[in-house]
Formats: structure tokens, sequence, C-alpha cells
């Protein structure tokens, strides 16, 4: 999930290999504590069907629930919208960094 995300952090979004990466997750990775800093609706929908796939009903209805947040709404207009992206990508990276700084 950590990948799925670093990839869209890219310019342009590289969203075939979040895709992928999402694909190769499972339930035991625990990295569903991401999936609040999702910003793209469409990574939220891939992870939801690979959830269905897999039986994990819990995480899937999980990530339903973050689905309905009005911050990701694409009717949004623009500034919030870029507002709320740059907002979920600067706590993943701090998320990330202070895993890293950790260990």
């Amino acid at each position: 999930i950590e990948v799925a995300l670093l990839c869209c952090m890219k310019t342009p979004p590289t969203t075939g290999t979040s895709f992928q990466a999402l694909k190769r997750t499972s339930a035991q990775d625990n990295l569903h504590i991401y999936y609040p800093y999702f910003w793209d609706v469409n990574l939220l929908e891939c992870a939801i069907s690979q959830h269905h796939k897999r039986g994990e009903i819990l995480l899937r209805d999980y990530v339903i629930g973050l689905m309905g947040r009005p911050e990701i709404n694409e009717n949004n207009p623009p500034s919030l919208l870029k507002r709320t992206v740059a907002t979920k990508k600067l706590a993943f990276l701090r998320i990330l960094f202070s895993k890293f700084i950790q260990k």
C-alpha cells in the first residue's frame, strides 16, 4: 500500500503500478492503516475490489466507509481537492518518515 501511494505522488501518477501494488497486499500486512491517506478514488475502488475477491469483508466495508468521506468527492471545487491531496500526502509522508526513522 505504501508503494501504491508513493506511485500516485509522481507527476504524472503511475496508477498502473499503484493498482499492481494493491493487488499484492494481504490483510496480514496490516497496511490498511494507510487507507485514510488515499486521495484517489480509483485506488480505493481497487482496494474494495481486492478485499471483496479475497472475502475480507471487514476491510472491504472499512474502505467503502472511507469512500463516503466528503473531502475526496471528485465533484468538489478543484481548490478543495488540491488542498485535500496536499494534506493527505503530507500526513502520509510524515508517517512514513517516522516509521523509517524509528528503525
